[in-house]
């Protein structure tokens, strides 16, 4: 079998505005799913391609042709809720000439398998994980016989949707093949704090053990984590075969296993693998002593899920961390050069505008070298998510994957600020954490060039000017709190 793996170029909506500038004026990450799922098709003996057409500023017109080329017996996508559209337009415009059945996977599919699969474009899909199922598949294909596969979403011969349960049981993470980096332009990839090429995203977790009410990871996830060997492995992978110099390790948080991440420090020092890496992490996970043996095998930058520096908000989200445990870790964190971007929200349940503030006030004093801010929304999966569905009877989610509601701000239950206000918070936060002459002038004390100055200034300037000039309409409750949830309406 032939497969061909498509990661499309996507565009940040209203729902992540702030991330759209950091994303393209600094990142290109590898599509490490769809390279982990390409591996294991690989591995069970297919021929594989996978485009990456958002490094590689492909056009559609320029895949399709790569695609007649391969001749692919499927086309294989990643579906996520916020993007449904934006993949389902190249879907659309692949299968006008590419007649081949079309397979999807990705967090979408486990929400809304049924809402999915009404699109007649997409001939296939997964629940869960498509490492566990599509070799099985790919297999089973040509005799008929995968109609029984765990996770599977398909037609019948009256065109009728048949979802298969999900295999609730996954397989030893450390029995996947590393992601099919042979397979990418993995020169193109860097981050907006990575600072020598080749850069990669890895993941040697899965989950998180954690349930804070605004997250998808916590609503959706098992925690799963790989061995400190298999890491080491794949790390020593990246850095000879593919001269990779900077590593983020995606996890949802990093530190959890304390005896695990020593053993990959240790690891990193023995094997002299020169590497700039990093990570994301709870404040509660981390001393000096683990911090330091993290610096001395390459950690330059920590991203903190702070969120908020509001007791009462950190309560309201599940945050189970305190304030003092914030204020600890990033000093440590200083104190060693480690740098620290903080992530941080506006508009939580039961937040006033006194208290973004304050959160605003104490990141200044956390001396944090950046901060990404959002507004807080459901996102789909998350606790939040379903609470508003059961407080409202309606599921924005559903009805944007079906096509019947377009982009907005999402109404969120016990939020006491407008949409007005929090935009007017977001862009004062944003204004009032770059624009400090402290800031501007530690920032300039650490450049490494004018070209670093310049992208730097672009960005901060375009996340400014965006807040100023988006109009967010009427404050108060969405219309749709008040119809019936059977009222059909979109």
């Amino acid at each position: 079998m032939k497969v061909a793996f498509v990661h499309v170029p996507i565009r940040h909506h209203g729902f992540s505005e702030n991330l759209k500038v950091v994303d393209e004026e600094f990142t290109f990450s590898p599509p490490i799913v769809l390279a982990y799922v390409a591996a294991i098709a690989e591995k069970s003996g297919s021929k594989v391609i996978l485009i990456d057409a958002a490094a590689l500023k492909l056009s559609k017109e320029q895949v399709r042709k790569k695609l007649e080329i391969f001749r692919p017996d499927f086309i294989m996508f990643r579906l996520d809720t916020y993007c449904f559209h934006d993949t389902l337009d190249w879907i659309r415009f692949l299968k006008k000439t590419i007649a081949v059945p079309v397979i999807a996977g990705g967090i979408n599919f486990s929400l809304y398998p049924r809402e999915t699969m009404s699109y007649s474009e997409i001939d296939f899909g997964f629940i869960g994980e498509a490492v566990e199922t599509l070799p099985e598949f790919l297999e089973n294909f040509p005799g008929g016989k995968y109609k029984h596969i765990a996770g599977l979403c398909r037609r019948n011969e009256k065109d009728e949707v048949i979802i298969n349960p999900a295999n609730l049981k996954l397989a030893d993470f450390d029995s996947y093949p590393f992601p099919a980096r042979h397979l990418l332009p993995n020169q193109l990839y860097h981050s907006f704090v990575s600072q020598r090429k080749n850069f990669t995203i890895m993941l040697t977790s899965t989950g998180c053990p954690w349930k804070c009410t605004f997250c998808a990871i916590a609503g959706l996830a098992h925690y799963r984590e790989r061995s400190a060997e298999s890491v080491l492995a794949e790390i020593e992978k990246c850095y000879y075969d593919f001269d990779v110099r900077e590593i983020d390790f995606f996890d949802a948080t990093f530190f959890v296993n304390r005896e695990r991440c020593l053993k990959i420090f240790e690891g990193i020092i023995k094997r002299k693998l020169d590497i700039n890496w990093t990570c994301r992490s709870r404040v509660d996970l981390v001393d000096e002593e683990i911090l330091r043996a993290a610096k001395k095998s390459g950690l330059r930058m920590i991203f903190w899920g702070i969120e908020s520096g509001n007791a009462g908000t950190l309560e309201n989200i599940n945050k189970e961390i305190n304030l003092s445990q914030t204020e600890k870790a990033i000093a440590v964190s200083r104190k060693l050069g480690i740098r620290n971007l903080g992530f941080l929200m506006a508009g939580n349940p039961g937040e006033k505008a006194k208290d973004a503030k304050e959160t605003l006030k104490w990141a200044k004093k956390l001396k944090l070298d950046f901060v990404q801010i959002c507004r807080a929304i459901p996102k789909p999966g998350s606790k939040m998510h379903f609470d508003v569905v059961r407080e409202t009877g309606y599921d924005y989610w559903k009805e944007f994957v079906l096509g019947r509601e377009g982009e907005k701000r999402i109404y969120v239950p016990g939020v006491a600020l407008s949409q007005r206000k929090i935009e007017s918070l977001l862009k004062k936060m944003y204004y009032g954490f770059y624009f400090r002459p402290v800031f501007i002038l530690r920032t300039l004390t650490r450049l490494r060039s004018f070209g670093e100055l310049a992208r730097y200034v672009k960005v901060a300037l375009r996340m400014i000017g965006h807040y100023f000039h988006t109009d967010i309409g009427a404050a108060g409750k969405p219309d749709f709190v008040k119809k019936s949830a059977h009222s059909g309406e979109g």
